[in-house]
């Protein structure tokens, strides 16, 4: 009786080692979590800013009302819980290269132009570009086919409409460039007028119509209003054609947490699979986007690099 008893004890021992033991650790990991959570909690949140010249016309107080409804359920579905959409949303291009150079916002949207003026500032292995500008878009001049309009220079004097648009951010720069190359002035000297729209058509048909002489846009916006419509890629006739160039995209700060910048990119990465993120998308006429290393924009930087010389030391001819 006594040997069975103490044997019913030492088990009674043993199990109550084990259930000492089973909830030390379940009062660590609980510390340890709460410490997690307190910590996250105490960290600063990842900063979000778009420049305003990647909605190229679009209404701000309209685009910065759907961001913030459907902002709120893509931080939730995503769980985005240490991102921060700045309450502009959209920031006026001057005042948000200031902000990312005194390291105020941590990830941005921006045009080629103003990424090309803090890239130093930026993370050199992630930039999130839009999928179907991920092998470049090319610009392009059209003229009516059965013009005599050759080249660029045979157009001096006549009438120019391009089309502002995010995609066109680039255009004015290559067509600077290649007017200073022809030893011609600037677009504002070399056209009698030039103007911009915002809708495809706008800037096709007055050429189809014969009510100005030359039209610049993207290849990829041309070659949609074909598909709608035959008979302008019949009718009209490209006389000069750009290198490819990525116009926009995101990128985050070199300095900005590596966890949070991770959770920010793969929510940008899933936006197509939830309906708030393809309410966003639908905004920008975009399908997604995809992560690419920064070196991505190496030949639009340099077509900005060389379009910045040309100005530097004077431009065109004259």
């Amino acid at each position: 009786m006594k040997s069975g008893t103490c044997g019913k004890g030492e088990e009674n021992v043993v199990i109550t080692r084990r259930k000492f033991a089973t909830t030390l650790t379940g009062f660590a990991a609980s510390a340890a979590l709460a410490h997690l959570e307190k910590a996250w909690a105490e960290r600063a949140p990842i900063r979000v800013a778009v420049s305003m010249d990647t909605l190229a016309g679009a209404n701000v107080n309209d685009a910065r009302a759907a961001y913030r409804v459907w902002g709120q359920e893509i931080a939730k579905t995503l769980a985005l819980r240490n991102a921060e959409m700045l309450s502009q949303v959209f920031i006026p291009s001057a005042e948000l290269i200031q902000m990312i150079r005194s390291g105020q916002v941590d990830c941005f949207a921006l045009t080629a132009l103003e990424y090309a003026s803090v890239m130093n500032l930026v993370d050199p292995d992630c930039a999130i570009i839009e999928d179907y500008s991920l092998d470049g878009l090319d610009y392009i001049l059209l003229v009516r086919n059965d013009s005599a309009y050759k080249r660029l220079e045979d157009l001096r004097g006549k009438s120019l409409i391009l089309l502002h648009h995010r995609d066109t951010s680039m255009l004015h720069i290559w067509l600077s460039i290649q007017l200073a190359h022809a030893g011609c002035p600037d677009i504002d000297q070399f056209f009698d007028t030039s103007e911009m729209h915002e809708q495809v058509a706008e800037v096709i048909l007055p050429v189809f119509f014969r009510r100005t002489q030359a039209a610049g846009l993207s290849r990829r916006a041309f070659n949609m209003a074909v598909e709608l419509n035959p008979q302008l890629g019949r009718e009209l006739r490209v006389i000069s054609t750009s290198p490819k160039v990525i116009p926009d995209g995101f990128w985050f700060r070199k300095d900005c947490d590596p966890e949070d910048r991770r959770v920010f990119q793969q929510s940008m990465l899933r936006l197509s699979t939830i309906p708030a993120g393809r309410q966003v998308l639908a905004l920008y006429q975009s399908t997604g986007f995809q992560q690419r290393p920064c070196s991505i924009m190496n030949g639009t930087v340099d077509m900005i690099h060389q379009y910045e010389r040309l100005h530097k030391h004077g431009g065109g001819g004259t």
